[in-house]
C-alpha cells in the first residue's frame, strides 16, 4: 500500500495579496511585513491552499512551468515562505534542498520588508509644529512667529 503523502502547509490568513507582473506582493496585517515574492515562490505559495499534497503542488507547478515535477522548486520555496512566516504554523516543511542546474529565475526567492506605520510613514512637519525652514513644512511653509522671533512654525498660507 502507498504511504500517503502529507498535506502540504497552508498560507496564514489576514493576508493581502497582488499580482505585479510576474511578481506578487504578500502584505501580512498582523506583522506589518511585505513579502515580494518571484514567479516560482508565487506560483508555490498560490497552490498552498492546504487541499493538495506535496506531490499535488509539484505536479501543478510542473505543469504550469511546462516541466516534470519540481520537488526541489516546492520544497525550496515553502522553506522560504515558512522562514517568512507567511504559512500556517505546524505544519510540516519538507527538508531543505539544494538548488542544482536551475536557470536563475526558477529559484524562489523571497524577499521581505517591514512596512513603517502610517504615523511613522510621515515624512513632513505638520502645521502648528516648530520648524527650521520650509522644505520640511508639510505646507512648505515654516513661518517666524513674531519680530526677530527665533521661533518658527509650519502653517498653511
Amino acid at each position: 500500500m502507498a504511504k500517503k503523502q502529507p498535506a502540504a502547509p497552508e498560507r496564514k490568513d489576514d493576508l493581502i495579496v497582488q499580482k505585479l507582473g510576474e511578481e506578487t506582493i504578500v502584505y501580512d496585517r498582523s506583522s506589518h511585513r511585505a513579502h515580494s515574492l518571484n514567479r516560482s515562490a508565487a506560483l508555490v505559495f498560490e497552490k498552498l491552499d492546504g487541499k493538495r499534497d506535496l506531490a499535488g503542488v509539484a505536479r501543478e507547478l510542473g505543469k504550469t512551468l511546462g516541466e516534470a515535477r519540481r520537488a526541489d522548486i516546492v520544497a525550496t520555496a515553502m522553506n522560504e515562505l515558512a522562514a517568512a512566516d507567511l504559512l500556517k504554523p505546524g505544519a510540516d516543511l519538507p527538508r531543505r534542498t539544494v538548488l542544482r542546474g536551475l536557470a536563475a529565475g526558477l529559484a524562489p526567492v523571497v524577499m521581505t520588508i517591514a512596512v513603517p506605520s502610517a504615523a511613522n510613514a510621515l515624512s513632513c512637519t505638520p502645521d502648528g509644529d516648530s520648524c527650521s525652514g520650509d522644505t520640511e513644512c508639510c505646507s512648505n511653509y515654516c513661518y517666524g512667529s513674531g519680530y526677530g522671533s527665533y521661533s518658527y512654525t509650519c502653517a498653511s498660507v
